[in-house]
């Protein structure tokens, strides 16, 4: 029986030993022809092996081939879409018995890929559709050896080449990382990007998050990042945290679609939350030029049109800042090229007689994608203007954009206003209606000291429409009103006695101080048409003087031609009563006596005689801190006689 048995051994172990010598000396290059076929029918590309195919038995056998190509599609740029020098791998036979394709070990020396869009926008790794889903191997060790991958896009000035290798020295051969180092052209900028990833085993199961950091550059924007992505070749969910900056917001726009105004140098941190088409940052800070910034913003490209929302706090706010918000030219910056620099300094040049901003609306922008934005400046910083506060909601609607309310805290008041700005047309059109609500005036002026003794509150209202694709062209085709009224309050003596230059006060104020004079009432009211401002009120009336105006104000030419006339109710040797002309242009403007003397006209007399809405304005009326209030009786009483009216027009003469 022991006999028999070991015979029986022996007939298996000469067989398998047979088997063993017939499978080694087998020329697996035969299976070669298969092989192609296979690979070139599933992927409608012709797939080749140009050198030897090699198997070795074990366990876990090894199979090595070299020399593999994988053709581009017909308009690729160049041939071939896939290169690799030498392809080893093992595989495990008893999970492949068990129906699991489980890879131990794979080794790719000197891979070459083309990955590239069409002008039209094809791609080429969008290969035959076999209308069932390959399942991914399991992977146990991955080592790259000198990779290559190039990514072009015609349409979007896009051409990158990346090395992409693994860190063989890794102790643990399941977490050897994956490095990619890039550099070339994104969207027309110079771009560089160095990622580090985690290990391999994360890679392959498409459960698990895979980790990563690096950085990059677009031009002159800068990111680094840390933190996990799910779904590697959709970019399905990832969870980063960012730290962005750069030299102006816009230049975000070309690399992630989101629109943002120019701005100065800005960096900002958070944490990039992305989950199907969401993209946010909740909790996110930073810095634009000399104000802070934070919130929470959402971005989503699931429809029509991307979608921004937002809520943004700026508890230190710079209004220098928002200068590119109304598309104000930009000086040249450090980081600019020769021919930006060029550029700059030309546009400023073009602007330097002008103050209202002049450069065009990028209408594509504004079309590109909606938005629902709050934002809050709890704390206003800026020198030439009284502003405390400010609120709006900006909401954007396939080019129709809204600020309403634009809310400004202002010398201790405020200014409401509601902007409309439509770009669905050829040529933009705005509305905006303002209201002005208690306004201080020693706050309205602070950096006239003869005003810091005075009192008094401002109300009015403006109404304007126009045409243009800057803000200087909407203004400068405007039509509508604007009017301010203030009542009860009081004013520098020493400030009407320059306007009155009467030199007696003025010694006498010298050399005993200033005091208050009471406002009865005060009107300014323009009517606006085709950019002209046109003075119908012009009425500051005191106890002591009235100060009477008359001219316009081109907001078309940035041009002023005003002239104040003052008339004292007191009787003064040195009085001069003259005239004063304001003229010249914004920037630049001329003040100058008259040689004529002043209309002599009561205030009361001046309201009835110029034809005016004056009744919008009484709403407006607040009562002051003085005891003497009679703007409202003022104009109610105002009459257009004959008499008085042939009378102010012969004195014009």
């Amino acid at each position: 029986m022991k006999t028999r048995s070991r015979k029986i051994f022996l007939i298996f172990g000469i067989l398998f030993a047979l088997a063993a010598a017939a499978i080694s000396l087998f020329d697996w290059n035969m299976l070669k022809p298969y092989v192609e076929r296979q690979v070139t029918e599933k992927t409608g590309r012709e797939f080749l092996i140009g050198g030897d195919l090699d198997v070795s038995l074990s366990l876990n056998p090894r199979i090595s081939v070299k020399a593999l190509s994988l053709a581009n599609a017909e308009w690729g740029t160049e041939q071939p879409m896939l290169a690799v020098d030498k392809l080893s791998f093992r595989i495990d036979l008893w999970k492949l018995l068990l129906g699991d394709i489980v890879l131990p070990e794979i080794a790719i020396s000197h891979p070459k890929i083309i990955l590239e869009k069409s002008a039209d926008g094809k791609r080429n790794w969008d290969l035959k559709k076999t209308g069932t889903e390959t399942e991914l191997p399991k992977i146990g060790r991955l080592n790259i050896d000198q990779g290559r991958l190039a990514y072009r896009d015609p349409k979007t000035k896009t051409d990158v080449s990346a090395r992409i290798f693994t860190d063989s020295a890794s102790a643990d051969a399941r977490q050897t990382p994956i490095n990619v180092i890039a550099d070339g052209k994104f969207t027309g900028l110079e771009f560089s990007f160095q990622v580090h990833g985690g290990e391999i085993l994360s890679l392959m199961d498409k459960s698990l998050p895979y980790p990563i950091q690096g950085k990059a550059r677009v031009g002159n924007t800068y990111a680094t990042f840390d933190g996990m992505v799910s779904g590697l070749e959709a970019l399905s969910a990832m969870d980063l945290k960012l730290e962005l900056h750069g030299d102006d917001l816009s230049a975000l726009y070309p690399i992630v679609g989101v629109v943002f105004f120019p701005s100065p140098p800005y960096e900002i941190s958070g944490r990039l939350v992305h989950q199907k088409t969401e993209w946010s940052m909740k909790g996110f800070s930073g810095k634009v030029g000399s104000s802070d910034l934070g919130g929470d913003v959402l971005f989503d490209t699931g429809r029509k049109r991307p979608m921004l929302r937002g809520d943004i706090v700026s508890k230190v706010l710079d209004l220098g800042d928002l200068q590119g918000f109304v598309a104000a030219r930009r000086a040249p910056q450090p980081q600019d090229n020769p021919a930006e620099k060029k550029e700059k300094k030309a546009s400023i040049a073009e602007q330097r007689d002008r103050l209202l901003p002049d450069q065009k609306f990028k209408l594509d922008r504004l079309k590109a994608m909606d938005a629902d934005v709050k934002f809050t400046g709890q704390s206003i910083r800026n020198k030439n203007l009284p502003i405390e506060h400010l609120v709006t909601h900006m909401k954007v609607e396939n080019g129709l954009m809204t600020l309403d309310p634009a809310n400004f805290a202002v010398a201790g008041g405020n200014i409401v206003a509601a902007v409309t700005i439509d770009a669905r047309g050829e040529v933009p059109e705005a509305k905006a209606t303002l209201a002005v609500k208690r306004l201080q005036l020693p706050k309205l002026l602070p950096g006239i000291e003869l005003t810091h003794g005075s009192l008094g509150l401002i109300g009015g209202t403006a109404d304007v429409s126009g045409q243009g694709e800057s803000v200087g062209a909407l203004l400068g085709s405007s039509n509508g009103r604007f009017g301010l009224i203030m009542a009860g309050g009081e004013i520098s003596e020493m400030l009407l006695a320059v306007a009155d230059l009467d030199g007696a006060t003025l010694l006498k104020l010298l050399f005993t101080g200033d005091k208050n004079v009471p406002v009865r009432c005060a009107v300014i009211d323009f009517g606006i048409k085709k950019g002209v401002m046109n003075s119908d009120v012009f009425v500051i009336d005191t106890k002591e003087t009235n100060i009477l105006g008359e001219g316009q104000i081109s907001l078309a030419d940035e041009t002023v031609k005003m002239k104040l006339s003052p008339e004292p109710k007191d009787f003064s040797i040195m009085s001069l009563r003259t005239p004063v002309h304001i003229t010249g242009t914004f920037k630049k403007p001329t003040i100058y006596p008259d040689k004529m003397l002043a209309i002599r006209a009561g205030a009361a007399v001046l309201l009835g005689v110029l034809a005016t809405p004056l009744a919008s304005l009484i709403p407006l009326i607040e009562t002051g801190p003085g005891e003497d209030n009679d703007c409202r009786a003022l104009i109610a009483s105002a009459k257009q006689p004959p008499a008085h009216k042939k009378r102010v027009q012969a004195g014009k003469h």
